[in-house]
């Protein structure tokens, strides 16, 4: 990866919920800030001053971290797919919205271990687009 991407930070996350909480209803509320940034450090991992996954194991290990950590009261998968996808979004990649319930059923899959992280990654690759 030429640049470095941006992560979200933990107040940006925490906003994410707040919207699909509002949108999809549901308990509001961070359960456990520590488990939300241990879940947000996941995909920043590196070695010797490298980032050890690409734009697309970032977003999967989004998902997958927020997902099974649980940093929320509720809509913690939700939270997961749109914090990926926006991450995506800010740096440069789009998915398009005809693969919105395909990409709920692949981040069921993943909690449920149906797949795998790299499996997701590969899936979200196949479904972006550069948008710049």
């Amino acid at each position: 990866m030429t640049n470095d991407p941006r992560f979200l930070t933990t107040s940006e996350v925490i906003e994410i919920h707040d919207q699909e909480i509002a949108t999809a209803v549901g308990l509001s509320g961070v359960r456990d800030i520590k488990a939300l940034e241990s879940a947000l450090g996941a995909p920043q991992a590196s070695f010797g001053g490298q980032f050890i996954m690409d734009i697309f194991e970032m977003a999967a290990t989004y998902i997958n971290s927020i997902a099974l950590n649980h940093p929320f009261l509720d809509g913690n998968k939700r939270t997961a797919l749109a914090t990926s996808l926006t991450f995506l979004f800010i740096n440069g990649f789009e998915i398009d919205e005809h693969y919105d319930v395909e990409l709920a059923e692949k981040t069921l899959d993943l909690v449920a271990r149906k797949i795998t992280k790299s499996d997701l990654a590969q899936h979200l690759k196949s479904r972006s687009k550069e948008i710049r």
